[in-house]
């Protein structure tokens, strides 16, 4: 069974699927996380200083592990996306999902001309580096990457049933932090509770899978999972061992 199939197999049999945040360069936190027994670690391409190679050493550490690699990448820019999907990433994140046009151009982005797309053919570790056959991959390369967008503002709330009728999604994340302020940029009466569980009930309904971010307490995970939330990412390596280090001085501050 393939690392996608995994997942929704898991997320299908009721149970929540668990992802670590990556921001530093180093693939020994991708290999840690998955030696730890994440199910997913999530590659931040859109904040994080990660370049290409960085991103393909981060993606083969994780799946040496047996952990699947999401990329969230920038965008939708189709010279950016042949290259992360090339690198063979089990899914991509993109962010600001905000209405149909860009929707689609995401969708796009991952699938070749002759099946709507605009990607460029030019697998290398997505097939093995050739030991795999090329015309094999292509043909059921959509469904091996497990794509998201995600909500995360006003715009993209509005917008939330043309959106869920794009065709090619697998899952929608909800960018909780994002949405409150956007929010309340907009001035509109929204509540940001009522509008979180709103977009899970919605996105469910059209059978797809539901991902957000979460504090590390079962608490947490108690009640995105209750709204209908399978997927979920929490902690990030930056402030996890930011607080390691602070921790570990604190301990002889008196000395």
């Amino acid at each position: 069974m393939d690392r996608v199939a995994a997942l929704k197999k898991k997320m299908e049999e009721g149970k929540l699927v668990k992802g670590f945040f990556l921001t530093m360069a180093d693939p020994a936190v991708s290999e840690m996380a998955g030696y730890a027994g994440y199910d997913f670690v999530w590659i931040d391409a859109e904040h994080a200083p990660l370049g290409r190679q960085e991103i393909l050493h981060h993606i083969m550490a994780a799946q040496g592990t047996g952990c699947a690699a999401f990329v969230r990448v920038p965008g939708a820019d189709r010279t950016q996306m042949k290259a992360i999907l090339d690198m063979g990433p089990d899914g991509v994140i993109f962010p600001f999902t905000n209405n149909v046009e860009i929707a689609r151009e995401e969708i796009q982005a991952c699938l070749y001309p002759d099946q709507g797309g605009v990607r460029g053919q030019g697998p290398i570790r997505a097939i093995r580096y050739g030991l795999d056959a090329e015309d094999a991959y292509i043909a059921s390369a959509d469904t091996k990457v497990f794509k998201v967008g995600q909500i995360e503002t006003v715009e993209g709330y509005e917008n939330l049933d043309e959106i869920l009728d794009q065709k090619g999604f697998d899952s929608f994340f909800i960018g909780r932090a994002d949405l409150g302020r956007s929010i309340i940029g907009s001035g509109k009466d929204y509540d940001l509770d009522q509008v979180f569980g709103d977009i899970c009930k919605r996105a469910r309904e059209k059978g797809y899978y539901v991902g957000a971010a979460i504090g590390a307490t079962a608490e947490d995970a108690a009640d995105v999972k209750s709204r209908g939330v399978q997927w979920a990412v929490f902690g990030q390596d930056a402030r996890i061992l930011a607080e390691g280090l602070k921790g570990n001085l604190e301990r002889l501050r008196e000395f």
